[in-house]
């Protein structure tokens, strides 16, 4: 059962902050949503995370349908990308960058 289908949320919004809670989640989503990376490139772009804590948000960011691994089989080599449900985070990642970038001084 994944982190979406098993809780009870107050308002739309706490439903999306469960779904991308931690210190790396948004961090991953971030990385992945320029494009597909191979663990090491991701483990490379995120300083201080451990390659257990990436692989655990990496498993949990899969079993909630927003990361898919791809196999070398694929025309990519092997990696993590978005799935389409977590492609569709890309607007709101895109506006807490903004966000940040506006507001990160203070």
């Amino acid at each position: 059962m994944s982190l979406l289908e098993q809780n009870t949320f107050i308002c739309p919004v706490e439903l999306a902050l469960k779904a991308i809670a931690g210190k790396w989640k948004p961090a991953i989503l971030w990385e992945l949503a320029s494009g597909a990376k191979r663990f090491n490139e991701l483990q490379g772009a995120m300083p201080g995370i451990s390659h257990k804590v990436l692989n655990q948000q990496l498993t949990q960011l899969q079993r909630d349908g927003m990361v898919m691994h791809h196999g070398a089989e694929l025309e990519l080599h092997a990696g993590y990308a978005l799935t389409p449900l977590g492609e569709t985070l890309r607007p709101s990642l895109d506006a807490l960058a903004q966000w940040g970038k506006l507001h990160g001084e203070r």
